[in-house]
């Protein structure tokens, strides 16, 4: 077993990889995460046994305390405050908090509130940005949070066997015997179902697009029927319709028709498409409507549902694709087979609370694909442990 590096050693590698650093501006993703991982083992190596306790111990309590500030406005009250910052007192009379439990609330217990004591000004924009996409994080805070505190009880009642999609954690929590995307389409989470795809829509604007590391124009474009009625691609499971709205963006002169399938209370918010892609209310596990499409683009589907269901998803785009023409573009993370990062762990062990899904390596995604009829041609990465588009054919 190699033994983990001394604290002198981890400093002068972060040292080392401070002094490497090009212009902010330059920054490469590989970089960026490499420093990243010398900083955590930094920290974790100067924390005491106490130190661990409480982190873990307290580390739920940073939902609550960002929640509760979107829902008063602190964050824009800093923003608008400058660099001078601001006080207790001030946002007491700004939002009508008993003086007390400002003065609790209050981050770090500094009585002067300043962008530079709580975070730096750049991530409070973030926050703003967040509150406006997110319109507060409910989908998180309301729906996901009960579901992990349910998910010990579970695990141990149900032997430690993997959950399926209508039975697991969510079912526990909340009762009940539907799949967790059925669930949410309940009426009582309508407003948390507007937010999950907000929320959504805020994760891909915050992220690399896929476009910017696929050749679409090459392998997809070029070789599209250029018809008027002529299906280019289909958007399966696409949610709000701003993954077409930003492949229209990119490729202007695209021909050929855009369709956005998703349930029908999704479309309902999607709205008419204004002229860029068609709306479509389908159910990806009943047989698909559009036949023969250049490409099925599904986007952030799969993992969400066990290999059971994602085989029926992927048979009934296999039945719809055309032998030599047709292609199914699956965006999704591929977990390394080791050193997956503390995000894609995260990720997986969200998509098996909510229903059984997962995150995959790329031999799991490939032996899934096979047995749905399908063969991988090629794989496009931004960086390993990251999105990843495969590109799928008929077998």
């Amino acid at each position: 077993m190699d033994s983990q590096p001394s604290l002198k050693a981890i400093v002068e590698q972060v040292s080392q990889a401070g002094s490497d650093l090009p212009a902010e501006a330059a920054l490469q993703p590989e970089a960026r995460i490499h420093l990243q991982n010398l900083v955590k083992q930094l920290g974790f190596a100067l924390e005491t046994p106490l130190d661990t306790l409480n982190r873990l111990v307290f580390s739920p309590l940073q939902h609550a305390v960002i929640r509760i500030a979107i829902n008063l406005g602190l964050f824009e009250y800093l923003l608008e405050a400058g660099p001078d910052g601001t006080t207790s007192d001030e946002l007491t009379k700004k939002t009508g908090v008993d003086p007390i439990l400002m003065s609790t609330y209050s981050f770090f217990h500094k009585p002067q509130w300043k962008s530079t004591s709580t975070c730096t000004e750049a991530n409070v924009r973030d926050v703003i940005y967040a509150q406006r996409v997110f319109s507060g994080p409910s989908p998180p805070f309301d729906f996901v949070a009960p579901v992990f505190q349910k998910m010990p009880e579970f695990l141990a009642k149900d032997e430690y066997r993997y959950p399926s999609a209508t039975h697991g954690p969510l079912q526990a929590t909340y009762d009940t015997e539907m799949s967790g995307y059925d669930y949410i389409m309940e009426p009582r989470w309508t407003d948390t179902l507007t937010d999950c795809n907000l929320f959504m829509k805020g994760r891909r604007e915050g992220a690399v697009s896929w476009l910017e590391f696929y050749p679409f124009a090459d392998h997809i474009l070029a070789e599209a029927d250029t018809k008027p009625d002529a299906v280019t691609v289909v958007d399966v499971g696409g949610g709000l319709g701003h993954g077409l709205t930003e492949l229209k963006e990119k490729f202007p002169e695209m021909k050929g028709r855009l369709i956005l399938q998703d349930l029908p209370k999704t479309i309902e918010h999607a709205g008419s498409g204004e002229g860029i892609f068609e709306p479509m209310a389908h159910d990806f596990f009943t047989p698909q409507p559009v036949q023969g499409p250049k490409a099925y683009l599904i986007r952030q589907v799969l993992h969400d549902w066990p290999d059971k269901e994602c085989k029926v998803i992927l048979q009934h785009l296999a039945a719809g694709m055309r032998k030599g023409y047709s292609k199914l573009l699956v965006n999704e993370i591929i977990i390394p087979e080791v050193g997956a990062s503390d995000f894609i762990i995260a990720c997986d062990l969200v998509m098996m609370g909510l229903g059984g899904g997962m995150e995959r390596t790329k031999s799991h995604w490939s032996s899934l694909l096979e047995s749905a009829g399908l063969r991988i041609e090629k794989v496009w990465t931004l960086n390993e442990g990251t999105e990843s588009v495969m590109e799928a054919v008929l077998i």
